[in-house]
């Protein structure tokens, strides 16, 4: 007769990477969770701060995961290879920008609508990770808000001229 218990290998968790469709992650976790109760052996289901497009379950086996995403909207696949749980412990930090831009710089926008126009930083949230900018080459005074990582410094406002 089998013995009912796991061995260790089989209790142990494994990290899988779930692609999804960009910009979908949130509503294809909420589907996932609603699918937890007829799925065994899932125990956390992770939106990666670091990662677009993607969400990290953990679950005791390849399969288990199978099972979870059958048939929900804006699942791509899952990844064959297993993350680490180190690797996933660190896709779940948020890692704040050092900020080097002060109001009064030049940028150029990297992209967006406004890709290639330069522009004078206006004001600067940095909780939001974004800046007002005021473009130079418009006839109509215009101030939008960026995400920071979106530009790049091409004169401080502190240079001589």
């Amino acid at each position: 007769m089998e013995s009912t218990g796991m061995n260790s290998e089989e209790e142990k968790s494994h990290f899988f990477i779930i692609r999804v469709t960009i910009g979908r992650e949130m509503q294809a976790m909420e589907r996932l969770e609603s699918q937890l109760p007829r799925v065994k052996g899932i125990y956390a289901i992770i939106k990666p701060y670091s990662l677009k497009g993607y969400i990290i379950v953990e679950a005791i086996s390849y399969d288990s995961v199978l099972q979870l995403i059958y048939n929900i909207k804006h699942i791509r696949g899952v990844m064959k290879k297993e993350l680490t749980a180190g690797d996933a412990l660190k896709s779940m930090e948020s890692k704040k920008q050092v900020i080097n831009i002060a109001i009064g710089d030049t940028v150029k926008v990297l992209s967006g609508p406004f890709k290639g126009e330069n522009a004078t930083v206006k004001a600067i949230n940095k909780e939001k990770q974004e800046v007002a900018v005021m473009f130079l080459d418009s006839a109509v005074p215009i101030s939008v808000n960026i995400k920071i990582s979106e530009v790049s410094t091409v004169k401080s406002g502190s240079d001589s001229e």
